[in-house]
């Protein structure tokens, strides 16, 4: 079990506290406009950490890319937007792996994922209890209410209870007042403070306050959020404040009914209700005496709060579109500079013909006129072209894809007088642009779709055995006989690395095998495993007890997590072979 959950939950948390703070700032530009704005922009930068931007990439990924637009025809802003997208996916996705195997290497990787998760669930289960039982003293008090006749847009009961005149509930809210509130208050006073009330129902405050009571039970270990439902609530009261002013109450009036409100009941002892008594009453006093102007949200705010909004979610979801299959492949194209393939041929290939075979299924075999390929195993060509193991390749079904046979021209085509050195250059430089080249024919003329992931599937680890490594490290072997050879039964390498059994085991178990023996440098190693039917892999076990006795290494089968290639969508043969 890797920590890739993790992992997401640290890129969510500190790109929502980012989005925070950017609004943060915002607000001191608006410090003279309508606290209901900067309330707005708190409760947004609250209900961010509910909805984490890997989500809008996630939606973004599946808008359809229009087939008009196949990936070569990309214009160059576009590609160079999705090669950087796609590295900024890959080197997250690369930094959640490493952490990862590096607690693994650790006895207790696994045991540190698990008391984390355990240490959160205490923390949000006691932050849920808080409010449910502040939440059962307002519901006691509800509950032992009575109606009263008072005109109000919503019903208001009267409760003996010392709460503040507040509102309750959501679906149904309801205005609970003191019993004999107005024989503490004049005419004026009640009606302002009923004014106040009045706009907690119309602006849906308690829904508000109760999304981020959901956010402060999830995210509690965060002092941000807890100082995020500070400044709302101060917002919110100085936003009822100043529509009450609004709409033409006193200034005394409203401060003395405010005063007389918190002097005779206590203060409502839930997030979720508004009341009239929240905030910092001393600032809400004097500057309800200041009655200060209102200015008004200017075209040139009102269009910058606009495009923030909007590049909230637009951003994300672009980057979705961005690293979507076809635009990865644009990208992937565009880092390579690989040349259009001409006059490319397919057709199905004839056993018999000698052209081809399992040997080049890997690859393209150069020739001065033409380049010939013969898909020996479509699974085996799109995981060499993408770097994966055959494993690796997930989705569509492969199995019964036919054998291909493939000619084009030779993009790197020499002349017949080229020299050894020349014909040497290019041969490199082919082998170099082989993945690439690989890539941009399965795309255009198979209409190959693929998306890269990271999914946990079963496989292997490879650690260093109880007793310690038995392989010989720096042998004193001559350059000449440095290297590796396998016979059915059998491999013997000369200052070889570990990777190298590493990948003869991918290839007899068809599964990922994970190297977590921390060995490093060349080895000379001898392995030999009892010999099986011709053309059939060892089973597990046995290699297993192989490397134990032999190499010293311990090879376990473990759930691993790894890139896939997801095949999305595939032509048909009869799509493919009429291609040319």
């Amino acid at each position: 079990m890797t920590d890739l959950p993790g992992m997401a939950l640290a890129n969510h948390i500190w790109q929502s506290t980012l989005f925070a703070v950017a609004l943060g700032c915002l607000t001191l530009l608006l410090r003279k406009n309508s606290a209901r704005v900067r309330c707005l922009m708190w409760l947004a930068a609250s209900a961010k950490f509910l909805v984490p931007f890997a989500l809008l990439t996630a939606v973004g990924s599946q808008i359809p890319w229009p087939a008009r637009l196949g990936h070569a025809t990309l214009p160059a802003f576009v590609s160079t937007a999705s090669r950087t997208a796609v590295q900024l996916t890959q080197l997250s996705g690369q930094s959640a792996t490493t952490l990862a195997r590096v607690a693994h290497a650790s006895h207790y990787g696994d045991m540190v994922p698990v008391g984390i998760a355990l240490l959160w669930a205490l923390g949000a289960l006691v932050a849920a209890a808080h409010w449910f039982t502040r939440w059962l003293t307002v519901r006691r008090a509800l509950r032992e209410s009575t109606p009263t006749n008072l005109a109000f847009v919503i019903p208001v009961r009267a409760s003996t209870s010392h709460l503040e005149p507040a509102v309750v509930g959501i679906l149904r809210p309801v205005l609970l007042l003191p019993a004999g509130v107005e024989r503490h208050l004049a005419a004026d006073e009640m009606e302002a403070v009923l004014a106040h009330e009045r706009c907690h129902v119309v602006w849906r405050d308690n829904l508000a306050a109760t999304v981020h009571m959901f956010v402060e039970a999830l995210f509690w270990f965060h002092p941000l959020i807890w100082w995020l439902g500070t400044r709302m609530v101060n917002e919110r009261e100085r936003a009822c404040d100043e529509q009450v002013l609004a709409q033409g109450y006193s200034c005394r009036s409203y401060a003395e009914g405010i005063l007389k409100v918190c002097e005779h009941y206590l203060k409502a002892p839930l997030i979720s209700v508004a009341g009239v008594g929240g905030a910092r009453l001393c600032r809400r006093i004097e500057a309800i005496m200041k009655n200060r102007l209102i200015e008004r949200l200017g075209a040139v705010r009102k269009v910058v709060l606009t495009l923030v909004a909007s590049a909230t979610i637009a951003i994300p979801v672009a980057i979705g579109i961005l690293t979507s299959p076809h635009a990865r492949a644009a990208a992937a194209d565009a880092e390579a500079h690989i040349s259009s393939l001409r006059n490319v041929s397919i057709k199905l290939a004839v056993p018999s013909s000698g052209v081809g075979g399992a040997y080049n299924a890997f690859g393209l075999t150069l020739q001065d006129e033409a380049r010939v390929q013969t898909v020996y195993s479509l699974r085996y060509v799109i995981a060499n072209a993408y770097g994966v193991d055959p494993s690796q390749v997930v989705g569509k079904d492969l199995s019964k894809e036919p054998v291909y046979e493939v000619t084009m021209d030779n993009p790197a085509r020499l002349s017949r007088t080229a020299t050894g050195e020349e014909r040497s250059a290019s041969f490199k430089e082919s082998i170099r642009e082989l993945p690439g080249l690989t890539r941009d024919l399965l795309a255009t003329h198979f209409g190959l779709v693929v998306k890269r992931e990271q999914r946990q599937m079963p496989g292997y680890v490879l650690t260093i055995g109880s007793g310690g490594s038995k392989l010989d490290q720096d042998s004193e072997a001559p350059f000449w006989k440095e290297g590796a050879g396998y016979s059915q039964g059998e491999i013997f390498a000369t200052k070889a690395p570990i990777g190298l059994i590493v990948r003869l085991l991918d290839s007899m178990f068809r599964a990922p095998v994970v190297d977590q023996t921390g060995l490093k440098g060349t080895y000379d190693y001898k392995l030999t495993w009892p010999p099986s039917s011709p053309g059939a892999s060892p089973e597990p076990a046995t290699m297993a007890k192989a490397l134990q006795e032999q190499l010293g290494l311990h090879l376990e089968p473990k759930p691993v997590t790894e890139d896939v290639i997801n095949v999305v969508s595939l032509k048909s043969p009869a799509q493919i072979l009429t291609a040319r």
